[in-house]
């Protein structure tokens, strides 16, 4: 075998809508109490103890910046068009396509999926879905915040391969090799 070690370093440049300091909004309360309550576990490892809430398709900061009106008229059905963007100023073309063809479409189904009721979503609350179950992943610390290991240090592309079975000996990162970890 050909296995290889990858080491990169991410660099973001992105700006993020004026926002007030985080607090927990009671959603995001009841949210973690109903989990912890539910003892529901960690989606990668199966924990119960020392888990976390990660916003998955959605990260609070962002709340302010996102057009809500046209999320829930996609999630209904309403909006069935949706402009082309332009690759290079990311600006609205005069072409289409599909709505149904778009990952907001696919968030808005898996998030009803996981119980979010767009019907009754009001998009002056943004919290109703950002800090809501269905926009949650239960994660370890570990694959929440660890170096090599956690969503918020790594890509998903390679953070994403910790949630599928390992063939017998392969060793994801260099800590598992150090602590003579086998899956």
């Amino acid at each position: 075998m050909n296995e290889h070690e990858k080491k990169d370093t991410l660099v973001e440049n992105v700006f993020f809508p004026d926002h007030a300091p985080r607090t927990e909004s009671a959603e995001f309360l009841k949210t973690k109490h109903d989990g912890h309550k539910a003892n529901l576990p960690c989606m990668i490892s199966g924990r119960t103890d020392a888990v976390e809430y990660h916003h998955i398709f959605l990260e609070w900061a962002y709340s302010d910046a996102v057009d809500w009106i046209t999320v829930k008229k996609i999630a209904l059905g309403e909006i069935t068009e949706l402009p082309i963007l332009d690759p290079v100023t990311d600006l609205p073309t005069d072409k289409t396509f599909s709505a149904k063809d778009s990952l907001i479409w696919a968030i808005c189904k898996l998030a009803e999926a996981r119980g979010m009721y767009w019907e009754t979503f009001d998009p002056t609350k943004p919290e109703m879905f950002v800090d809501c179950m269905a926009n949650m992943m239960v994660l370890d610390e570990k694959f929440h915040r660890a170096q090599n290991h956690g969503i918020h240090m790594m890509t998903f592309p390679e953070w994403i391969f910790q949630a599928w079975p390992r063939k017998a000996a392969f060793i994801f990162s260099p800590d598992e090799e150090k602590e003579g970890v086998k899956p």
